[in-house]
C-alpha cells in the first residue's frame, strides 16, 4: 500500500470531502484512482459506503472546561477550551504530582526538568 492510498483511505472517511476534491488535493488522476479502488478493498468499501450515504459526520458534544468551567465544543480530543486553560491545567497537574516523568539519558527519571539539573547547577556554582 502506497502513501497515496493511505491518504485517500483517511480522506474518504470524511463525508464532508467529495471524492473529486480528494483527488485534486493529492494530485491523483482518475485512472490511478480506479486502479487503487480495484487493488485496495478498503478504498472500494469506503466508496460504496459513500454512495449508499452510510458515512455520518462525527458529532461533537459540548463539554465543560476543567479549569474555567466554561462550556465549549472540543476540537479533536482537546480537554480545555483555550491554550491559557491548557497551561493552567498542566500547572495544576504538576502541583498535584501528576505530571509526566521523562527518562534521562542514564536511565534515571526526571521529577521536573532534568533529573540531574540540581547537580549540574550546584557544580557550576562551585566553579564560580
Amino acid at each position: 500500500m502506497t502513501l497515496e492510498e493511505k491518504a485517500i483511505e483517511l480522506l474518504l472517511r470524511s463525508p464532508r470531502l467529495e471524492a473529486g476534491t480528494i483527488l485534486d488535493l493529492l494530485d491523483v488522476g482518475d485512472r490511478e484512482f480506479r486502479e487503487m479502488a480495484r487493488r485496495n478493498r478498503t478504498i472500494a468499501k469506503l466508496l460504496e459506503a459513500r454512495r449508499a450515504g452510510q458515512l455520518k459526520p462525527p458529532k461533537s458534544e459540548p463539554i465543560q472546561c476543567p479549569v474555567c468551567s466554561e462550556w465549549f465544543v472540543p476540537y479533536g480530543s482537546s480537554r480545555f477550551c483555550s491554550d491559557t486553560c491548557r497551561t493552567a491545567g498542566r500547572i495544576r497537574e504538576v502541583g498535584r504530582g501528576r505530571h509526566r516523568r521523562r527518562p534521562c539519558g542514564d536511565g534515571e527519571v526526571a521529577e521536573s526538568g532534568h533529573a540531574k539539573g540540581e547537580d549540574i547547577r550546584a557544580a557550576a556554582r562551585q566553579k564560580e
